[in-house]
């Protein structure tokens, strides 16, 4: 007997990523999905059996599986297609999917995780549940305020539950956990609700994969990696925030979209697929136009929620001599809620106090000396990069010129706290972005406070516009310019993706947004409620200029500490590219922002291709780029 293995280590594409190894006295208890331990090349590793012979290909000489490392499978063959698909379509070595897909199976005895284990029945991992015959209905893209979505939600859950099949509710952000936990909760008290996320220790990483692959709960919580758990009998997916950019991976290995996995293991568990958001994603728009999705309106003949939006002219704050990052009627709607007992969110793009540090005399710019990227500045007047984890103080001086006319410019969260406090120095401010807190438990402290009203004014990145509370009255944005402005094609996007999440709530009764440009036609849309206009328009654009979703964009990220040979690299496949895509747009090699990060320096291609192009010929030559290379299906950027 013999077992086809995918060993769970980094193969290079251009490799065979499975092998086939001898059973010998395991024949026996050897099945699909077992993560066994095997020798490859001049080492062991493990691996999990992909399928199982009666014979091989002779002249052959096959090494030996040395050991089972767990009899239960970890597992399923829908789960082995997925990873599959993952592989191929993001051009990611097969065993480091099925690594990120699986949790960790712990060599220690661990009394946690085995009393967890002990409360499950294994036993109906290697059973199979009976999926329905009927295909499952289309993906629905459910448009409307987050009460209106969570009362849909409320009742496809249900019903669901009824057809005793496992529900996968999946939001982009840890902080969302604690407050949708809470909902389900409430909503569903009988319920046991799992969390399925890596900020979870590696003992309850396990204890809930193994609930969810044997049915010992229905409903599920996590994150983008949740979408990868194998279960028991799914029957529903919920894709919250759809068009939050956090269910891309994109700075590792495989560089995968949960959205497009979910899509894939709704068709693999014939289960009803929904995604939700205030504004979605313009492919979700264009797979509804297209009818691949059907689109749901919740809001549809309801009056706008815009009379409560004030669009601020800031040049108009300046010409009436107010300076301040804050405009007057924003103050004015402040010192009100902070009289009335409410409370309200302020909105700010950057982290830091500052975005950079300049020299007035010289215009010196202090940069990261392994990225050249500028240093953003903290209130603790330490520098930080964005891309690396290099710090430094702040200087006194100018290192160029030695002036001490030196200083940070641009607005961060920490600058708008610190003004706050100076305008309403009784007010209880408190701010949250990830650079404060990272983990799950103070994420799910800061979120409380908020919802006790512990905390008057809440500032924020964009991590805290998804947050409610029951005395939340204003929502504000300090310079949505910032978001407007920024160099990208998805610019138009994003900017109205965030500006929905401001000014369509239930909770909020009004929103303000300060802005230098307050004819961006982005804004006069919003103005307007030209929600399906911007689409089309938007969509028009796209397939004028053959951006997505009217055509494929493929990133090549080409990473060197030798300049030289990043360029001669970086040229050569650029030409043997524009060889051999015929039709096709390949456009580089480009100098991406920053040129250098971590002592790198990179280069990037970007092939736009036509949604039906499938060659063979380009598959051969992205799997067998160099090692330097990174490649980036569907990037963000």
């Amino acid at each position: 007997m013999f077992a086809n293995i995918i060993p769970l280590t980094k193969i290079p594409i251009a490799k065979p990523q499975i092998y086939t190894y001898e059973l010998g006295d395991l024949a026996n208890e050897i099945k699909i999905g077992q993560v066994v331990e095997v020798p490859l090349y001049n080492r062991s590793t493990s691996g999990i059996v992909a399928s199982i012979a009666k014979t091989a290909s002779a002249g052959i000489k096959y090494k030996k599986v040395t050991k089972i490392i767990d009899p239960c499978p970890i597992v399923k063959e829908r789960d082995l297609e997925l990873a599959r698909f993952i592989s191929d379509y993001y051009y990611a070595p097969l065993g480091i999917v099925l690594k990120q897909l699986t949790p960790e199976l712990l060599k220690k005895k661990i009394p946690k995780l085995t009393a967890g284990l002990a409360k499950i029945n294994l036993s109906l991992i290697n059973q199979t549940a009976t999926l329905p015959t009927t295909l499952a209905a289309k993906p629905e893209v459910i448009i409307g305020t987050p009460a209106e979505r969570y009362q849909y939600y409320r009742a496809i859950i249900a019903q669901t539950l009824r057809q005793k099949r496992q529900i996968l509710f999946l939001v982009p952000e840890l902080i969302l956990l604690p407050q949708t936990e809470n909902w389900l909760k409430q909503i569903f008290p009988s319920q046991q609700i799992t969390l399925l996320h890596s900020g979870l220790s590696k003992s309850d990483q396990l204890i809930n994969w193994r609930q969810a692959q044997t049915s010992g709960a229905r409903i599920f919580l996590g994150t983008r990696r949740a979408v990868l758990t194998s279960f028991y009998n799914l029957g529903l997916i919920i894709v919250e925030e759809e068009q939050s950019l956090s269910y891309k991976q994109w700075d590792m290995a495989p560089r995968y979209d949960a959205r497009t996995a979910a899509e894939k293991k709704a068709a693999l568990y014939n289960c009803q697929l929904i995604f939700g958001a205030s504004a979605p994603t313009v492919r979700a728009y264009f797979k509804a136009q297209k009818e691949n999705y059907k689109l749901l309106a919740l809001n549809a003949g309801k009056p706008s929620r815009l009379q409560n939006v004030n669009i601020i002219d800031m040049r108009e704050e300046l010409r009436s001599g107010n300076y301040s990052i804050f405009s007057d009627a924003l103050q004015s709607a402040l010192a009100q809620i902070l009289t009335t007992k409410k409370q309200a969110i302020m909105f700010v793009n950057r982290r830091g106090e500052s975005t950079f540090v300049m020299c007035r005399d010289c215009g010196h710019v202090v940069r990261c000396p392994r990225c050249r990227s500028a240093l953003m500045e903290h209130a603790t007047k330490i520098l930080s990069c964005n891309h690396c984890n290099f710090k430094t103080p702040s200087p006194l001086i100018c290192p160029a010129c030695r002036s001490p006319r030196i200083k940070g410019f641009g607005t961060g969260v920490e600058k708008v706290e610190r003004e706050l406090k100076k305008i309403f120095p009784a007010a209880k401010i408190s701010r949250l972005d990830t650079s404060i807190t990272p983990s799950l438990k103070n994420l799910s402290q800061r979120q409380q406070e908020f919802v006790n009203g512990k905390i008057d004014i809440l500032v924020g990145t964009q991590v805290a516009l998804p947050l409610s509370s029951p005395n939340l009255a204003l929502v504000a944005a300090i310079n949505i310019d910032s978001i407007l402005n920024f160099p990208d094609w998805q610019t138009d996007e994003r900017a109205w993706q965030i500006l929905h999440q401001i000014s369509r709530r239930d909770d909020a009764g009004q929103a303000i947004i300060q802005t230098y440009n307050p004819d961006n036609k982005i804004l006069r849309q919003l103005a307007r409620g030209e929600f399906n206009s911007f689409y089309e328009t938007t969509l028009r654009e796209r397939a004028n200029l053959k951006y997505p979703p009217a055509a494929k964009m493929i990133k090549l990220i080409c990473k060197s500490d030798d300049y030289d040979r990043l360029q001669a690299e970086s040229l050569a496949a650029v030409a043997k590219l524009r060889n051999a895509l015929t039709g096709q747009q390949v456009i580089g090699p480009l100098k991406p922002m920053p040129e250098k990060i971590r002592d790198f320096w990179r280069r990037e291609i970007i092939l736009k291709l036509d949604l039906n192009y499938n060659s063979a010929i380009l598959k051969n030559i992205l799997c067998n780029l160099s090692n330097e290379w990174s490649i980036d299906v569907d990037p963000l950027t």
